[in-house]
């Protein structure tokens, strides 16, 4: 869930995607998996999905490195659309067991108003990083 205020938009990047709609500070924590709002899929439950909802959950989800289930936003939320940016990615990954269950997002930088974040999604899907279940798009 993001914690800071965001909307979704047009992408020069890829379709829609996530824009700060509000000035963001480096080091502050942007999303965090929070428990009820987030959905979890175990890995076990992925390979019995039909190809279509694979390939849906490939776009929207990552398979996390600390708990093997796959991540992803409900419907609606802004976090479906947050792109991936390999070398000028705004937000960094953090793993730290004491505050989140799961890999969460700081500001690696400053961030303006209207500025898309993006994250490096090599640096916390298990399945991409793996090689597992590498998405059409990112081929």
């Amino acid at each position: 869930m993001y914690l800071v205020k965001v909307k979704s938009s047009e992408s020069k990047i890829h379709g829609k995607g996530v824009f700060a709609d509000q000035v963001i500070q480096k080091g502050e924590t942007v999303w965090m998996f929070v428990e009820g709002h987030d959905k979890t899929l175990s890995a076990a439950r992925y390979k019995d999905l039909t190809q279509l909802e694979k390939d849906h959950l490939d776009k929207v989800a990552y398979l996390s490195v600390t708990s093997n289930q796959y991540i992803f936003p409900p419907e609606n939320d802004p976090a479906l659309y947050t792109n991936h940016d390999e070398v000028n990615h705004n937000l960094s990954v953090v793993f730290n067991l004491n505050i989140s269950p799961e890999p969460y997002f700081v500001a690696n930088r400053s961030i303006i108003k209207g500025e898309e974040l993006t994250n490096n999604y090599h640096e916390f899907d298990e399945a991409i990083k793996s090689k597992e279940v590498v998405p059409k798009w990112l081929k």
